[in-house]
């Protein structure tokens, strides 16, 4: 599904309230992996809002496959966009409703799906295995009283049940443990067809994944790039709030003392492997 929002602006019905989001121009095609990324307050949580249609413009439009979503608000057919996209919440917990974390995480596919309980099962034991949790005790068990990493991966266990085409995980790796990091990076890696829309203020972690970096400040874009063209965008971030990833402001730095890789490294490991190799080849090269 291809997603665009064209001058999109959202404030909420307060009195005195300012504008969260103002004057959005985005575009996300289908398959993209990209991170949205700025300061509390910036209107991340806003925006994913708007793209999973649980609130609507103030002003401007997103189209979904080029179809309005004021128009499809009119005609009582959101449902079928939210069927097509997965959302991970900052806080988990505020998304659960049911009695056992089983029925938590097959809600979505028994009732929009509506398949046979043994292919639900099926399903669930695939995906819970890889996080390293039991089927047998989720039925047993209330997803209220699970550890906060265990929330978290209930939670995106849940959306991924439906293999949906759009994933928007909001601070996916909040409360996980490292075991759990690697397991969501495993699982992002293959989501070759699905759009994956990351809001964090990690990028460290994804920056191997990702296609794009949006930063938001006051509710404007302030840089949509494409994440090899990111060192060049360094200062802006900084200016606008963002945190760039380590890696990226390290070989930002290097480039002012005149030492530059033939393309920019995206792990600390990677880093210095490089400056390593750097160093070797200066060791060879003849004295003046």
């Amino acid at each position: 599904m291809d997603i665009e929002c064209r001058d999109v602006s959202f404030r909420y019905d307060v009195p005195g309230g300012d504008w969260a989001l103002r004057n959005i121009d985005l575009k996300i095609s289908q398959g993209e992996k990209l991170a949205v990324v700025g300061p509390a307050g910036s209107g991340k949580t806003t925006l994913i809002q708007l793209l999973d249609s649980l609130i609507l413009p103030t002003t401007g439009d997103i189209l979904y496959d080029g179809r309005s979503v004021k128009t499809l608000a009119k005609a009582k057919n959101l449902h079928g966009i939210r069927r097509r996209i997965g959302v991970l919440f900052q806080f988990p917990e505020h998304q659960f409703f049911q009695e056992m974390a089983y029925d938590e995480l097959v809600f979505t596919m028994r009732n929009f799906l509506k398949p046979d309980e043994e292919t639900i099962e099926i399903r669930a034991c695939e995906l819970m295995d890889g996080f390293n949790m039991d089927i047998d005790v989720l039925k047993t068990t209330s997803p209220f009283s699970l550890s906060s990493g265990e929330k978290r991966k209930l939670a995106l266990a849940s959306a991924l049940m439906i293999s949906p085409e759009v994933l928007i995980l909001d601070e996916p790796t909040a409360g996980m443990d490292t075991s759990g990091r690697n397991e969501l990076m495993r699982i992002i890696s293959t989501l070759h067809d699905t759009t994956v829309i990351l809001i964090t203020h990690n990028l460290d972690d994804f920056l191997d994944h990702l296609d794009r970096v949006i930063g938001l400040s006051e509710g404007r874009i302030v840089c949509d790039v494409h994440r090899d063209a990111m060192i060049e965008h360094i200062s802006d971030m900084e200016n606008a709030g963002i945190v760039p990833p380590l890696v990226l402001r390290v070989q930002h730095w290097l480039r002012k003392e005149g030492i530059r890789f033939e393309k920019p490294v995206y792990s600390m490991d990677t880093l210095i492997v490089c400056l390593k190799a750097l160093q070797e080849k200066k060791k060879e090269m003849p004295a003046r």
